[in-house]
């Protein structure tokens, strides 16, 4: 039996972690895999509270105590995973009933590691179609529907991970960084055209926010740091292989049991 592992990073997320992880566990997957829910709690004690309290099978936590951001969160779970498979997911997201499954299948078939996304519908803060403004200067459609793939949330074979070393532990846009490292490394990327999981709008998402949103000066100034690797890499040098910075967690992990 295969492994995948949905690594989330929360953080002031108790009004919308109950319906994300809901949502994982109710994933529709083949008999050939097996789910992991793996939380990371970001130094935010109302989250980690919430997160013990929820009767959702599968689901490991972890809390740490010095806040690191979301890319730490991951590298530190993703270096203690051994699975076939890591998803990349946002706290205040919805996935729909087959957003990894429908991934997996290209991964079964697979001939060689790869990166999958998909396409997603913007929404409020109840879960209602909105339209949005992207990184880009450009909008949505008026029912939330982007039909590209958005850089945060994707599936990756554990290969990939292994190959890339990890994100970089920057506040924001890390994981714009490791999906250019990616395809300059020529990593196979697919992109599903369908709208298989509900990207929440909301003031304090990493996207929306005034420390690391579209508009700010961390987000700036990492851009213009993947902008450099960039011209690094099309003028033949290889792309790096990011040794991962892990962050120090406190106890140990708490695990729901399957089935639970």
């Amino acid at each position: 039996m295969k492994t995948v592992a949905v690594v989330i990073a929360a953080r002031q997320a108790v009004p919308w972690l109950r319906q994300c992880l809901e949502s994982v566990a109710a994933q529709r997957l083949r008999p050939a895999w097996r789910l992991r829910i793996c939380l990371g709690v970001d130094a935010c004690e109302a989250t980690y509270q919430l997160a013990k309290q929820l009767r959702i099978s599968g689901l490991e936590v972890v809390y740490f105590p010095e806040h690191v951001g979301p890319f730490v969160i991951f590298n530190s779970l993703a270096c203690s995973l051994n699975v076939d498979v890591l998803v990349r997911f946002d706290a205040d997201d919805i996935m729909l009933r087959d957003y990894i499954g429908t991934q997996l299948d290209f991964f079964q078939s697979a001939s060689q590691p790869l990166i999958t996304q998909t396409w997603s519908r913007y929404v409020d803060q109840n879960l209602s179609p909105t339209l949005a403004r992207l990184a880009s200067g450009k909008s949505t459609a008026r029912d939330g529907v982007r039909r590209d793939a958005s850089d945060g949330q994707f599936a990756m074979s554990h290969s990939v991970w292994r190959r890339l070393g990890s994100f970089r532990p920057w506040w924001c846009h890390a994981d714009s960084e490791f999906l250019r490292r990616a395809e300059w490394a020529d990593i196979p990327k697919i992109v599903i055209p369908s709208c298989l999981y509900l990207r929440r709008m909301h003031p304090a998402s990493l996207t929306q926010s005034k420390t690391a949103g579209y508009v700010s000066g961390w987000r700036r100034y990492y851009a213009l740091q993947v902008a450099a690797a960039v011209k690094r890499y099309s003028g033949g040098t290889s792309p790096e292989c990011v040794h991962p910075t892990v962050a120090r967690c406190m106890g140990t992990m708490f695990s729901r049991p399957q089935n639970y």
